[in-house]
């Protein structure tokens, strides 16, 4: 679990990683369930959920290298 910050408008964000891919999964403030399923490197850009983008650059295993930005 990653925890943003509040200006961000997720709760705590549920990353698992198998399968060479990673899966991003939070709530909005507003209650809105939200998920990115199957994220890989070499799928051309982040995913983004409520103005949050998420990024995987790297896989290996159970690990991600993962980058997160707020647009």
């Amino acid at each position: 679990m990653i925890t943003l910050g509040d200006k961000w408008g997720l709760s705590p964000v549920e990353i698992t990683v198998e399968d060479e891919s990673v899966t991003f999964y939070s709530v909005s403030t507003s209650g809105a369930q939200m998920s990115i399923a199957g994220q890989t490197p070499d799928q051309g850009g982040p995913g983004t959920i409520n103005d949050v983008n998420f990024e995987v650059l790297a896989v290996q295993g159970k690990k991600a290298v993962i980058m997160i930005t707020h647009e």
